[in-house]
Formats: structure tokens, sequence, C-alpha cells
């Protein structure tokens, strides 16, 4: 008998309150026209409104994780969740652009706090047989909120309730963080490390500089013609990462506490998961470029671009939950989630490419890629946690986490650039149907990456 008798209530909480980290990534590409108008903003100001939230949330996910480790993921949820309630009601209330990018970076915070004690706590509360299905419904969520962000944010524009506008897609977080709050209270115990160790305060700070200097010049890169020193900027943050990491080999071998445990980088079929996990995050650039095309070129309302996106969030959503009725191995998982985003983004781009507007064919097709997506990622997440240790959990959920999110920003900033880059002399057709091409072409990679994995996994 498992020792945690609620733990599919707890589940339920950790799920509803993991939802807000992926929700409001999406959702606030619905509203930025209306902040632009509401606060006079200029395109520099609305990138970082929406880039300070996946910069904090990428550089601290980690850092999150390995506070759940040591003092209880109850009480770092809880925390994130306290955070992310009142950084939200501070987005809504912001007198001026300025405020409301500070507060997008709290509520970076808060959602770094929240994703990676899911999967931890998922390692810990239930066992191995009950751990894909608790994976999947968790993996559910971001394909929900990749529709939900979409549709709701066009609606609540659309609705105008009570006066506000924009402000309504932050005020939607509030009765969510607190059913949240309360429930986790009553249905999860505190569970952490046995033995408390200290923070690794310097490798922390290492990490997020390191992180936020790698991240920044991939974001902001083609705002300035990717001059030689945004380069250099990237450049530097790579050997920062390479420092905290001889940094931990360093406090390891001196018995000093680290943020992360070198080893988890030393294990290769986990690394070979975090790769696999971060080239498939580049579909990202699809969430960049679509709503874009949608409505700069082919003129449609907010609720309209939200309805276009359906059929692959649909398909992301189902997913995860289908996987448990499928009887074959991870590898062979892996193989069919790619081959599906691979097919699936060709045949929308080859769609786009003949017909301009979107078509039944061009549904077909991003519902086959969201089911690509839909597979793949909780069984990634499940092979990659299943690789560690019950006491490392956090700080391998945290560096899942950190793929996930490095992933995102690098792929949706590679296939933006592609895409608006190519819209003077390709048009607006020929250039969305280049970048949905790319998505697929970068699938491929994953592919022998998986191949590699597989031969790993024979070996032992």
């Amino acid at each position: 008998m498992n020792i945690y008798p609620k733990r599919w209530q707890a589940l339920a909480y950790l799920t509803a309150g993991a939802f807000l980290s992926p929700l409001d990534y999406f959702i606030i590409n619905m509203a930025l026209s209306s902040i632009q108008k509401a606060f006079n903003a200029s395109d520099y100001q609305l990138q970082m409104v929406v880039a300070i939230y996946g910069l904090t949330y990428a550089a601290l996910v980690v850092f999150g994780g390995r506070l759940g480790d040591l003092y209880g993921r109850k009480k770092i949820f809880t925390l994130g969740l306290y955070l992310f309630l009142f950084s939200s009601l501070a987005c809504a209330f912001s007198p001026n652009i300025t405020f409301l990018i500070i507060s997008r970076m709290f509520q970076g915070v808060g959602a770094s706090f929240l994703a990676p004690q899911v999967l931890a706590s998922i390692r810990v509360l239930f066992n191995s047989g009950e751990q894909p299905k608790a994976v999947s419904i968790f993996s559910s969520v971001f394909g929900l909120a990749s529709v939900a962000g979409q549709l709701l944010g066009g609606f609540l524009l659309n609705l105008h309730w009570a006066s506000f506008s924009w402000e309504t897609v932050f005020l939607v977080n509030v009765p969510v963080t607190l059913l949240c709050i309360i429930g986790i209270h009553f249905t999860m115990d505190n569970n952490r490390e046995e033995k408390r160790q200290k923070t690794d305060v310097t490798g922390a700070l290492l990490l997020i500089i390191s992180l936020l200097i790698f991240i920044c010049p991939i974001i902001f890169g083609r705002k300035y013609h990717w001059a030689w020193w945004i380069f250099a900027i990237l450049l530097t943050g790579i050997l920062l990462l390479i420092l905290f990491y001889n940094y931990e080999i360093q406090s390891m071998r001196k018995n000093k506490p680290v943020l992360i445990d070198p080893t988890l980088l030393q294990n290769q079929p986990f690394v070979l998961c975090l790769l696999i996990i971060f080239f498939y995050n580049f579909t990202s650039g699809l969430f960049i470029c679509y709503p874009y095309y949608l409505q700069q070129f082919l003129n449609r309302n907010p609720v309209d671009t939200g309805l276009a996106i359906i059929p692959y969030g649909l398909a992301f959503f189902i997913g995860p939950l289908l996987i448990s009725r499928i009887k074959r191995s991870s590898h062979m998982m892996i193989y069919m989630g790619l081959g599906l985003l691979i097919s699936g983004f060709s045949m929308a781009s080859v769609f786009i490419y003949l017909q301009v507007k979107p078509s039944i064919g061009m549904d077909i097709s991003l519902f086959l890629a969201g089911l690509g997506h839909g597979i793949i990622m909780p069984v990634m997440m499940r092979e990659a946690i299943g690789l560690i240790s019950r006491e490392k959990a956090g700080q391998a959920s945290g560096l899942i986490s950190i793929s996930i999110q490095i992933g995102s920003v690098t792929g949706g900033t590679i296939i933006g650039t592609v895409f608006f880059s190519t819209i003077e002399f390709l048009g607006f057709p020929k250039a969305f149907a280049l970048a949905v091409l790319m998505v697929a072409i970068v699938q491929i990679v994953g592919v022998f990456i998986n191949k590699k994995l597989l031969k790993h996994s024979k070996l032992y």
C-alpha cells in the first residue's frame, strides 16, 4: 500500500498550479497589442514583457528544484503559488510598462518554484507502476495550456469585464492560485531530502548569471542585427556555464553543498534525454509565427487566431492521455512522437506553400504534429527522471525544465528570425512555410540522438 493515500488529489493541485507556468507564456501573446495601446509601449518594451518571464523562469528553475529538495516540495510549491498570486495582481494593476516588466519578472520567479516540484513529487509520491500515468497527466497540461492560452486570451480580451481589457489575462490566475494553496495544504506532505544540507548560493548565482547571459543575446540578437558583440556575450554565457560546472565539481570534492550534482551531467543517457527535450521544444516557433501570420497577413481577430491553433493544442492534450494505453518501449514511443512531429510540420509547410490560407489539410497536419508533441513529452520526462535517484529528483526535474525553457527560447528565436527575415523577399506564405519546415527538420536531430540513447541502453 502506498504511504501517500492522498497522492492523486495532491497531483490534481500540483498539476493545476504548474498549469499556470505555460499558460502565462501563451496567454500574454494575445494581449500584447492591448498592452502596447494602454502604455504606448515600444516594440522593445513589449519584447521585454514576454522575455523577462521566460528568462527568470529558466535561470531559477534548478534553484527552485533544489530548494524543494532541501526545504520540502510542499513548502516551496506553496511559496511559488503565493509569489505567482501577488505578482499576477501586480501585473494586472501596473501603472506603467516598467512596473509591468518588473512584475512579470517576479511571475517568472514564482513559476520557477512551481514546475520542478511536480516532477520531483511524482518521483516520490507514486510507485514505479503509477508514475507513467501521473507523468502523462502532468504533461497533458502543457497541451491544454497552449489551447487555453490562445482561446482564453482572445475571449478575455473581447469580454471587457468591468472595464478591464488586457488586465484580465493576469487576473484569471488569482482564483486558480487560491484554490491550489488551499488544496495542497490538505492533500500533500512536505517531502524532502532526509539529510538537509546548506544551499549552494555561489553556484546558484553562477548558474543564474550564466543562463541570463546565454539566453539574452539569443532573444535580442535580431533587434541588434546580430552584431559581433551579441556572439561575444553568447560565448561569455557558455564559458560561465563551464565555470559553473567546474565549480560544482570542486565543491563536491571538498564536501561542500552543490546546486546540481555534477554526476547528473556525467550520466550520458540523462544528458541525451535533455538534448532530445531541448530540440523538440523548437516547436515553440509555431506559436510565434502562426498568430503573426494570421493577424498581420490574413487579418484574423484574436478569437479566430486562437481557434486556429486548436488542432495542435487538442492533440497535444490527448497525446499524453493515450500513451499509457500503447504498449511499446520508450524508445519506440520517442520515434513515434518525433515521426509525427516531422510529418505533421512537413505537411503543414506544404499546405501553406500551396494554399496560403489555413485549410482542413493544415488542421490535420497540426493535429498530427500536436499528437507527436503530446506523445514524446511525457515519455521523455519519465525516461529522464527514471534515470535519477529519488534524492536528486528535484535537481533532475530542474534540469529538465531548463531544457524545455532554453529549447523554447532558442527555437522560438531561430524559427522566428527565419520567418521575419524572409518575409520581405519571399512573402508571408513562403516565409511561414519555410519556418514551419525548419521545425520539422530540427526534429531529425532528435531521431539520431534517440538512436544513440537506444544503443547506450542496450549496453546496460
